[in-house]
């Protein structure tokens, strides 16, 4: 599939407690809308657990961002981004939903 990114955020994640230590997580988040569906996919990086308080980005060396067109696969739970490099980039898919009609945005390539 070919879509453009037309949001990015942040979602968090709690993990630990009862006897263990609580941390929270957080992960970049991409919305990117097809001329048929939109997904919102989570980057599995999370930058808190090396002490950099800021969530980490995907993409290769050149980040996803706002704008993006970016080719991608779903298989089950999960998007496989193709790279800058031309390399499967695992990321989560958060949710699924259908584009409204005549609500498309063109993709534009995103350039290494």
């Amino acid at each position: 599939m070919e879509g453009t990114v037309t949001a990015v955020g942040t979602s968090t994640e709690t993990t630990g407690g009862g006897n263990t230590q609580v941390f929270t997580h957080v992960h970049r988040t991409y919305t990117v809308k097809t001329p048929t569906r939109v997904f919102v996919l989570e980057c599995p990086h999370d930058k808190e657990a090396i002490r950099i308080f800021a969530p980490s980005e995907c993409g290769g060396k050149r980040k996803i961002a706002i704008g993006d067109g970016i080719r991608f696969r779903v298989e089950k739970d999960h998007a496989y981004v193709l790279t800058t490099q031309g390399k499967d980039q695992k990321l989560r898919v958060v949710s699924e939903g259908m584009n409204e009609a005549g609500n498309t945005v063109p993709a534009t390539r995103q350039q290494p």
